[in-house]
């Protein structure tokens, strides 16, 4: 069973290692080994610490173990008719594939529309083997870029879904 609730600081260390992981499992054929053997749980953390965690979500099972986390908020980039942002979404890959990610962007557009956003927005690596997920709730794609990571350029693009309440819908079916 899997439970969907605000982050607390209490989360950070488990968030900083769901995302490092995280990083390793979904990027290990997209971004060079070495960078990816280089992130650091503790940098992670601080980075978490020098955050806000409102609109902070964890998943955690049972025993409580957190083992994954969506971040979202304003958006952060000019995207026409785009207001809210899904920031980032992780999840251990062994937890992956069983409604954990589905819970976490249903309780990120609850509390995006309860804060007064009407749409979302995501970046995503378009080589991401995870881009299924966000295909698999119908976004539009809207924009696309280029950027460089440890030497690697690569391509992402900017799905967005224009009626936040349409998806929160969808995800609660």
């Amino acid at each position: 069973m899997v439970t969907v609730r605000e982050a607390k600081l209490e989360d950070i260390k488990d968030i900083a290692k769901v995302h490092v992981d995280s990083w390793r499992t979904t990027y290990h054929e997209i971004i060079p080994i070495d960078y990816l053997n280089s992130l650091n749980y503790k940098e992670f953390e601080d980075k978490w610490k020098s955050r806000s965690l409102k609109g902070v979500f964890v998943a955690q099972d049972e025993k409580g173990s957190v083992f994954g986390f969506a971040s979202f908020g304003p958006i952060r980039s000019e995207q026409e008719g785009y207001d809210g942002e899904l920031y980032a979404i992780y999840l251990l890959e062994e937890r992956q594939r069983q409604g954990a990610g589905r819970a976490l962007l249903a309780k990120g557009a609850e509390f995006l529309l309860q804060h007064g956003f009407s749409s979302m927005f995501v970046w995503v690596i378009e080589q991401n083997p995870s881009i299924i997920f966000y295909q698999a709730y119908s976004p539009e794609r809207v924009a696309e870029d280029n950027f460089e990571i440890a030497g690697v350029r690569l391509k992402e693009v900017g799905l967005g879904w224009p009626d936040l309440s349409a998806l929160k819908t969808l995800l609660n079916r």
